[in-house]
């Protein structure tokens, strides 16, 4: 079974949304296994729509699952691994008011 992977952004407003993902079971084995192979030397993965990057087996869907939702489909999705020691350093912002 092909690989099968939908992320959906709704309620965008003011630079803020909600995020679903969708997977079938070899999309979500695949989005298992690509997590788990994220480390310091390996630190981000990418998947694609075969629509945004002509390869057929890329494993994300433009199909949003709610027809009357207004919901956005990724085209294009890169996770990112990003240790505390890397952010300290590069992004310290994150780290204050934590609480808010």
């Amino acid at each position: 079974m092909k690989p099968r992977i939908t992320v959906e952004t709704r309620n965008v407003e003011a630079g803020h949304c909600s995020v679903f993902l969708y997977a079938n079971e070899t999309g979500l084995k695949l989005l298992i296994d690509e997590l788990y192979d994220l480390s310091k030397t390996n630190d981000h993965f990418h998947l694609g729509a075969p629509e945004w990057t002509g390869i057929e087996e890329d494993p994300l869907s433009l199909k949003p699952y709610d027809k009357q939702d207004s919901a956005a489909t990724a085209g294009h999705l890169k996770v990112l691994f990003r240790p505390d020691d890397w952010d300290k350093e590069y992004y310290p912002h994150l780290f204050s008011n934590l609480g808010s």
